[in-house]
């Protein structure tokens, strides 16, 4: 008896954050955005990219035709391994920038759809809304009454229409 009393209390709903978060306008302009900055930094990549391989012919034609002192050859050695390592530090400090432009731009996108789900669960009485998705490490909802799927209600009430 206690059993049933307890489980009547429980009320799951289910939706799909990540689905929800591909038709939020700001999420589309967060891709957006990201998108542009990484044309750039590639762009960016690409010039020194380009320099340092003109550095490199350079050096393999100067040295094949014998016209290095070997102290120019030893600072050109280093100036080819500093450009190398340049291009390295670019090329992980870019990909670290994107991630942390992508968190930052994420967080009020995540805490606005967080706000909704908070006051949709208050409002219906849920105990538990859980994430329907496939990606690995999270809930994946296997059988669901479909009217405990909250997803077109969350797209409407944070104004995203529904496709």
């Amino acid at each position: 008896m206690a059993a049933l009393s307890v489980h009547a209390q429980v009320k799951i709903g289910y939706t799909n954050v990540e689905f929800i978060m591909t038709y939020m306008p700001e999420a589309k302009q967060m891709e957006s955005t990201l998108r542009t900055l990484e044309g750039k930094l590639k762009e960016q990549l690409r010039v020194k990219q380009i320099y340092a391989q003109d550095k490199l012919e350079e050096f393999s034609a100067l040295a094949e035709q014998k016209k290095l002192t070997p102290a120019d050859e030893e600072a050109r050695k280093k100036e080819l391994i500093r450009l190398d390592e340049e291009i390295k530090k670019f090329t992980e400090d870019a990909e670290n920038n994107l991630l942390d432009k992508r968190e930052e731009m994420l967080k009020p996108i995540v805490e606005r759809l967080q706000k909704e789900i908070d006051g949709m669960a208050k409002e219906e009485g849920y105990t538990h809304i859980l994430n329907n998705t496939n990606s690995g490490g999270v809930a994946t909802i296997l059988y669901g009454f479909p009217s405990d799927n909250l997803t077109e209600k969350l797209m409407k009430r944070l104004g995203v229409s529904v496709p």
